[in-house]
């Protein structure tokens, strides 16, 4: 016995199949809205391009670009071309950015260079006054060398200030004639440290020295700032032409990414309303709007398109109007053939029983010849008188087949339904065309299963649907033999007869059951027939609630089956 809680939770396993079963629905939802996420998302977006087209001025260009007399193919190089060449422009102007930029970012360098050159002048000019300082203190030949090294490196650095021509010549021929001045003033220095007279010119030299060093420090301190004035300008010009390559490299690759984007707007609506259009006018023509016609601006591939689907519309709607005039007629010709139909049964109905009156009567006297109730018959009258017979005979069977299809196309046909004896009804058949098949020499066998239990239907139309089939069987058999067979299939009965005749062949099969008709005219020759028995075995056995077909080869015989429920008029239990 199981708990109550077990009964309620179920298996572990159970519960493990029912965790898995929501993870697949979760999953499945979530690939469902993975699947609609895009399909939402581009029709939100078309319906911002629709309602941005509409409700701005580009509608006007859209719609004008549209109407351009040209090929879609031309309208897109052309877009193509114009955004491309937006960008070369692009690219040319940030070329031109990096060029300008780089030939300033020199110009500050050189700059730089030279407030360096200026900046060591200025360092060997101290340094040049420092060593004639010592000089004048130690009175040796190696100071006065220290100072025309430093002198001479001086001049090199104010050289190289001159050739850049940057700087102010007067101002520069100035400090060339302070510095030869005080080169005069350390050659006499230099003279008087030979002479050894240095004690009483000092302090004449000293004075002269520290002057001209003054005008020098102070021409050399101008030139310095001078170079350091023009290295700020350049970078303040460099910065400025940064910002202002910046701004039009910005402002330009702005601009030309929004005439691209505009372009392809432009010209992707341009192709889309016509196609819009054209698909609501085929939502027009497939709901049976024939009439609908279609008006795009465009002078393109989609203008041509235009032209052919009204051409089209027109054409739809023309045939439409004859297919109604020619339906309208076709239910005229059916009714009076329907007319005509139901006349012609009415006619054969009542010829065929003003038929059938006068032939039974010529047969029954010619049955009353032939039994001798007019006394004995020469016997060179006798095989005549059988003869009548036989023909006549034959000619009623041809006449009740006229009137059974004439009854059951006026609808007048009824079954009579009672119980009847399944054996029975075979036995009927058998004994009545067992004769038949002596004579040909064929073998005409029955199959009934004795447990089959009592049927309901019209026991004279299925023994007569019997004896349809198993005589067309026996016609159509030249040796071998017929077999007539019964099986119960759940509640219905399932009839079978089976031959060895010459066959029917494939393309003909479905064409058996059909009024006057046979498989071929050589057939109709030599078996004879009309081609009713089938047909009116077929409306019978429909008329039980049945259905019958066919099974056959061209030379191996065939075999008919049918089927009818076991109780007919009664609802199976």
């Amino acid at each position: 016995m199981l708990s109550r809680s077990e009964d309620y939770t179920g298996s572990p396993v159970d519960a493990q199949e029912r965790k898995s079963g929501t993870r697949n629905v979760a999953s499945s939802l979530d690939n469902a809205q993975d699947l609609a996420t895009p399909r939402a998302r581009d029709h939100r977006l078309e319906s911002l391009g629709d309602a941005v087209q509409r409700r701005t001025p580009l509608h006007r260009v859209v719609l004008a670009v549209a109407a351009v007399r040209a090929s879609v193919h031309t309208k897109l190089l052309v877009a193509f071309l114009v955004v491309t060449f937006l960008f070369i422009g692009m690219a040319l102007v940030s070329l031109q950015t990096i060029v300008t930029g780089a030939r300033a970012t020199r110009m500050l360098d050189e700059a730089h260079e030279l407030v360096s050159l200026a900046q060591r002048g200025e360092s060997s000019l101290a340094r040049q006054m420092h060593y004639t300082d010592l000089a004048l203190l130690s009175q040796d030949d190696a100071s006065i060398s220290r100072i025309l090294r430093e002198s001479n490196e001086f001049n090199d650095h104010i050289a190289k200030l001159e050739s850049a021509g940057t700087s102010d010549p007067a101002l520069m021929q100035q400090i060339r004639r302070l510095q030869d001045e005080a080169m005069g003033v350390v050659a006499d220095i230099a003279n008087a440290i030979r002479d050894g007279r240095l004690g009483a010119s000092t302090g004449a030299l000293l004075h002269r020295q520290e002057k001209l060093d003054a005008d020098i420090s102070a021409r050399v301190g101008q030139l310095v700032e001078a170079q350091q004035d023009r290295m700020d300008r350049l970078r303040g010009s460099v910065a400025a032409t940064n910002r202002r390559s910046l701004l039009l490299t910005s402002g330009f690759a702005l601009v030309a990414v929004v005439f691209a984007l505009l372009c392809g707007f432009v010209i992707s609506w341009s192709f889309i309303l016509p196609v819009r259009e054209a698909q609501g006018f085929l939502d027009k023509v497939a709901a049976g709007n024939l009439g609908a016609r279609i008006q795009v601006p465009n002078r393109d591939e989609f203008g041509v398109l235009a032209d052919r689907m009204n051409h089209m519309s027109a054409e739809l709607q023309r045939f439409d109007a004859e297919q109604r005039q020619a339906a309208a007629e076709l239910g005229r010709l059916n009714q009076q053939l329907a007319q005509a139909s139901k006349a012609k049964s009415e006619f054969l109905a009542n010829m065929s029983h003003e038929l059938r009156t006068p032939m039974n009567a010529i047969l029954g006297f010619t049955e009353m010849l032939i039994d001798g109730l007019y006394g004995d018959l020469p016997e060179p009258l006798k095989e005549p008188l059988t003869d009548i017979q036989l023909n006549g005979r034959h000619l009623l069977r041809l006449i009740n087949d006229v009137l059974d299809l004439s009854k059951i196309e006026a609808g007048r046909m009824q079954l009579a339904l009672d119980d009847y004896s399944v054996r029975e009804i075979v036995d009927v058949a058998h004994t009545s065309l067992r004769s038949l098949a002596a004579e040909k020499g064929l073998a005409f066998r029955t199959h009934v299963p004795d447990d089959l239990p009592v049927a309901r239907g019209d026991s004279g139309r299925l023994t007569q649907c019997l004896i349809n089939l198993a005589g067309n069987s026996i016609k159509f058999t030249r040796e071998g033999g017929i077999e007539i067979g019964v099986e119960r299939s759940g509640d219905d009965l399932h009839f079978r007869v089976a031959d060895t005749g010459i066959g029917i062949p494939a393309g003909e099969l479905e064409n058996v059951f059909a009024e006057f008709r046979q498989v071929d005219n050589t057939v109709t020759r030599e078996f004879g027939g009309t081609g009713l028995g089938l047909s009116i075995t077929k409306r019978f056995v429909e008329m039980h609630g049945g259905r019958i077909w066919v099974e056959s080869a061209l030379g191996k015989g065939s075999t008919f089956h049918f089927t009818i429920p076991l109780r007919v008029g009664e609802a199976s239990t």
